[in-house]
C-alpha cells in the first residue's frame, strides 16, 4: 500500500466532489456522492458518481470501472460507505469485497442509519480508514442532506434579483425584466441543482410563472411549491401543469381546497397564525416529501417571512444597474417587524460576481 499523501488525498477528493456534484438536484433524498478508486501503485482505475436516488450508489461505478484492479489499492468517497440495506445494498460490503487497503473519507456521515457504521464495518474488516479530507468542502457539497438529516428541514436559498433601490416590481406587480440575459441563465442553473422553487401567491398570480428549467443542458425539472393561504390560485396557473416528468407541484393553504387538481399537484393544508402559515411546517413537510434543498424566488412577503422565522440559509442576490424611483412600487423584502441596526443580518462566506450588467451577491447566514 501507498503511504499517505495529503497532497494525493487532496487531488483524488476534489475529483470526488467534481464527480459527485454531476447530479446536484438529483439524487434527493440521497446526497451527492463520487468516488475515485486507485490501484496499488496510486493510478485512477475506476470513478463514479450516484446519479438518481434508487440507483446504485457511487461506490458500486467505480468498483464496477475498476474490476480486479481495485486489490490493493485505495477508495477515495466524499461521504462515508453506508452500512444499511435500503434501496441499493451496503456499500461498506461492497468496499470490503473490492480488495482494496485503505479508504480515504471526506466526511462522515450524519445519517443515524450510517453515522460511523461504514467506517466501523471497515475498519473491523483491516482495511485502513482515514477520514475528514476536504471535510468542509466535503460538508459545503452536500449541505442540503446534511440541513434536512439534521435539522428536519431543507436547504433554503433565497434568490432575489431587485434594483438599486431595492425594488422586484413596479406599482403594478409587473417585474419582468429587472435583470438582464446572464443574470436570468444564472437562475436558469440554480433552479437546475435545487429540488423544489418556492413562491408566495401574488408571484404566482400576477407573474404566472412556469417555474421550469430552460436552457440548460441537461437540465431537470424541480418540483414547484406554493404559499397560497386563502387558497387563491387557479387551476389554469401555469406551474400547475402537468410536465409529465415526475415533477411534483404542492400547494400550502390553511384552508379546505374542494377544486380538483391533477394528481401530481398535492395540497397540504397548513397550519396558521394570522393569516400567515407556519413556514417551519411547510418546509418539513417538503423534507418529509424527500426534498433537501428549497429555492425561494419569492415575493418580498414571502421573502420577510423566511427571514424573520430565520429560515434562510443562502442568498444569491442580483443587483441591476437601475433605479425605479417609486415608493410604492414592490419592495425586495416585507416585514412589519421593527429591527433596530445593531440585529440587521449580515452574510457571511460572501462572493461577488458581474452578471453581464448585473451583479450578484452570493453567501450565507
Amino acid at each position: 500500500m501507498l503511504e499517505r499523501d495529503p497532497v494525493v488525498d487532496t487531488e483524488f477528493m476534489e475529483r470526488c466532489l467534481v464527480l459527485a456534484l454531476q447530479a446536484e438536484g438529483r439524487t434527493a433524498p440521497n446526497p451527492v456522492v463520487g468516488a475515485v478508486v486507485t490501484d496499488a501503485e496510486g493510478r485512477i482505475v475506476g470513478e463514479g458518481y450516484h446519479q438518481k436516488a434508487g440507483e446504485p450508489h457511487a461506490e458500486v461505478f467505480a468498483f464496477d470501472a475498476a474490476g480486479e484492479r481495485a486489490r490493493g489499492g485505495t477508495l477515495y468517497v466524499n461521504l462515508e460507505p453506508c452500512c444499511h440495506y435500503g434501496k441499493t445494498p451496503p456499500c461498506a460490503e461492497r468496499v470490503i469485497a473490492s480488495g482494496v487497503t485503505r479508504v480515504v473519507v471526506g466526511m462522515q456521515d450524519p445519517n443515524p442509519k450510517v453515522g460511523g457504521g461504514g467506517i466501523a464495518a471497515l475498519r473491523g474488516a483491516g482495511i485502513t480508514v482515514d477520514l475528514a479530507v476536504m471535510e468542509e468542502e466535503c460538508q459545503w457539497a452536500n449541505r442540503a442532506f446534511v440541513s434536512k438529516i439534521t435539522r428536519h428541514r431543507p436547504w433554503v436559498t433565497l434568490k432575489m434579483a431587485a434594483t438599486l433601490d431595492g425594488r422586484i416590481a413596479d406599482r403594478e406587480g409587473r417585474s419582468r425584466w429587472i435583470s438582464g440575459g446572464v443574470a436570468q441563465a444564472y437562475v436558469q442553473k440554480l433552479r437546475n441543482t435545487n429540488d423544489c422553487i418556492l413562491i408566495g401567491a401574488n408571484t404566482a398570480r400576477i407573474d404566472d410563472p412556469e417555474l421550469t428549467v430552460r436552457d440548460v443542458p441537461g437540465g431537470r425539472n424541480p418540483a414547484r411549491a406554493v404559499i397560497d393561504t386563502r387558497a387563491t390560485l387557479n387551476e389554469t396557473a401555469r406551474l400547475l401543469i402537468d410536465r409529465n416528468d415526475g415533477s411534483r407541484v404542492f400547494i400550502f393553504t390553511d384552508v379546505k381546497v374542494t377544486n380538483g387538481f391533477p394528481a401530481h399537484v398535492e395540497v397540504v393544508k397548513t397550519e396558521s397564525k394570522d393569516g400567515r402559515l407556519n413556514l417551519q411546517l411547510v418546509l418539513a413537510h417538503l423534507g418529509g416529501a424527500g426534498i433537501n434543498s428549497v429555492l425561494c424566488e419569492g415575493g418580498g412577503k414571502l421573502a420577510g417571512s423566511l427571514l424573520e422565522a430565520g429560515l434562510v440559509d443562502e442568498v444569491h442576490w442580483i443587483v441591476a444597474p437601475k433605479i425605479l424611483c417609486d415608493d410604492r412600487a414592490v419592495s425586495s423584502v416585507s416585514s412589519e417587524l421593527a429591527v433596530p441596526l445593531e440585529d440587521l443580518r449580515m452574510l457571511k462566506n460572501i462572493r461577488v460576481e458581474r452578471l453581464g450588467n448585473d451583479v450578484i451577491i452570493v453567501g450565507t447566514l
